[in-house]
């Protein structure tokens, strides 16, 4: 009795061979960047350069090593998503390193969310409060990056419901924040979280599409994920330094 190893080879024609050759092939053929906006990455590449010696800086001037501890989580996770992002965007150029790259660009937004919230939390909490709250949020964000960088479409559900997941998480600290930090630093959490949202809801749309060979909606997304970024340092500036 033939296997079905068997028969899928017999099914293999010349023709079809030569086919999935060519379709192989083409994975690893480089693109280069005549396919992308010619502002695609630099944002954020720009923003690694300003932010690396601002997160040294906020290293240094913060205030004890609890708060120093959470600092330097919130500048790896940081700095990982903008190199990353901009690898991604600006250097990969065929479209089987791109399907990779593209998954660990999204996963890393998982890190970055749960980095904010790492600062704030051991700056605003005390250990009892803090731990539990880590512990979900990093969790939270490491079943977010388990389901991007898994090829199932179950796993972009999951990776969703783990984006919002995360967020609802972080808003658990607004009423410490809003005791200790004051109002500044609370309306800059705030305010970075809307921007997010608006930013994802216009990449999510494909909007505005202005010039989509130099600077379109996903311009615009990295715009906005830059200025949510800043309100976001500065809230944790306030906080931690």
């Amino acid at each position: 009795m033939s296997t079905l190893e068997d028969v899928r080879r017999s099914t293999v024609t010349p023709a079809r061979a030569v086919a999935l050759t060519i379709d192989r092939s083409a994975l690893d053929a480089r693109l280069g960047t005549a396919t992308r906006p010619s502002w695609r990455g630099r944002l954020h590449g720009i923003a690694l350069v300003v932010a690396l010696p601002l997160l040294v800086l906020l290293t240094i001037e913060a205030d004890g090593a609890r708060h120093r501890a959470g600092v330097i989580v919130y500048a790896v996770a940081l700095s990982s998503m903008l190199s990353v992002s901009t690898i991604y965007h600006r250097w990969v150029h065929t479209l089987h390193a791109r399907a990779i790259w593209r998954r660990a660009d999204h996963a890393m937004i998982y890190a970055a969310i749960a980095g904010t919230c790492t600062p704030l939390c051991l700056a605003l909490l005390d250990t009892a409060a803090a731990v539990p709250l880590l512990a979900i949020t990093w969790t939270l964000a490491a079943i977010g990056v388990a389901a991007k960088l898994a090829r199932s479409p179950l796993g972009d559900r999951v990776g969703t419901a783990m984006y919002i997941g995360n967020g609802w998480a972080g808003l658990l600290l607004l009423p410490a924040l809003w005791s200790r930090g004051g109002i500044l630093p609370t309306v800059l959490v705030i305010g970075g979280g809307v921007v997010y949202t608006l930013g994802a809801i216009g990449f999510g749309r494909q909007w505005p599409r202005l010039r989509p060979h130099v600077f379109s909606y996903h311009e615009v997304w990295h715009v906005c994920t830059l200025a949510a970024a800043s309100a976001h340092l500065a809230a944790v500036w306030m906080v931690t330094a």
